[in-house]
């Protein structure tokens, strides 16, 4: 099944933000997964591209939204 990209995007987003605004890649590729069928080729091109677009950062093995990341997610 192929993954809906904009859909999994503001999906992670939003899930970020139920979280607090970070998790670790490991959660956070677990959720994907499941809930947005990205495997690992999609999830990784799905975060780089959050990352790019300046709405998530990503160090030490966790990702935070930005203020614009938690803007695109709706909180």
């Amino acid at each position: 099944m192929a993954t809906d990209t904009q859909a999994a995007r503001q999906g992670l987003l939003k899930f970020i933000a139920k979280k607090g605004g970070s998790i670790p890649i490991r959660d956070l590729h677990t959720h994907s997964l499941v809930f947005h069928r990205a495997g690992h080729q999609a999830f990784s091109e799905i975060m780089e591209g959050l990352v790019a677009d300046g709405l998530v950062t990503f160090d030490d093995g966790v990702f935070t939204l930005t203020d614009k990341g938690r803007s695109s997610a709706g909180g």
